[in-house]
């Protein structure tokens, strides 16, 4: 089976760095950061690959990732206001699409969104 991997634009390598790696803990996998020019970078977590780029073509900010089948998510969201990023203070609720599934959605610094949910 094909692997799909998401490029998320970005504007600011620190923020992204911040926001990513300090507050989701998702790691960094690889860079692309030749001098003078756009960075390009992967990061994940378990199983959730996401590519950054500066790049001006790659992708549009304002894009959304829809991620299935998040295990603990609860503790995961409790992790996420523990640690009280001032510029994200995501809720919990259920999905309207279901019942039975809990949601969680984090705007990233650049206008992505990335959707969470358990279901």
């Amino acid at each position: 089976m094909a692997i799909t991997i998401p490029i998320l634009r970005m504007f600011d390598y620190e923020k992204a760095i911040e926001f990513y790696v300090g507050w989701l803990e998702f790691k960094i996998d690889w860079e692309d950061k030749k001098e003078n020019t756009p960075i390009y970078m992967q990061i994940s977590k378990g199983e959730i690959i996401l590519n950054l780029s500066e790049h001006h073509g790659d992708s549009t900010p304002g894009s959304r990732v829809f991620i299935r089948k998040f295990d603990k998510i609860q503790e995961f969201h409790k992790m996420l206001l523990d640690k009280k990023y001032k510029f994200n203070r995501p809720g919990i609720e259920t999905a309207f699409w279901n019942p039975e599934a809990l949601v969680t959605e984090v705007i990233d610094p650049f206008g992505n969104r990335l959707t969470f949910t358990d279901k």
